[in-house]
């Protein structure tokens, strides 16, 4: 009888499998801090486009508040035949810019006859 050489079946990732493998590896952990600082500049930009638009209402209104000091607000009002214009031209502290027109007119009560 003549003995074959039996071979074991190999289980595993070959070398090239795993340095593939640790190159993508490395390449998605390289850019993930760069996407996440792009994702962040994006929500902060929306962030202070939503209060520079909630402060230019607010700076539109007849008795509005004082704003913070980084932000510069320039309100000019005007009045005529018992209405009241108001424009705010707003820019925040990173220098995004709005401007805002509001009229507000007394509105009379009515009476019932």
């Amino acid at each position: 009888m003549s003995a074959s050489p039996v071979k074991a079946k190999q289980s595993g990732f070959s070398l090239p499998e795993v340095l593939c493998s640790l190159v993508l590896f490395a390449i998605v952990m390289v850019a993930l801090p760069g996407y996440y600082r792009v994702l962040q500049q994006g929500f902060q930009a929306q962030w202070q486009f939503r209060q520079l638009w909630r402060l230019a209402v607010e700076m539109s209104e007849p008795q509005a508040p004082a704003p913070a000091p980084e932000w510069k607000v320039i309100r000019q009002q005007t009045s005529a035949a018992g209405c009241v214009s108001i424009a705010v031209n707003i820019t925040s502290p990173a220098g995004r810019t709005g401007k805002l027109s509001r009229l507000h007119c007394a509105q009379e009560e009515k009476s019932q006859e």
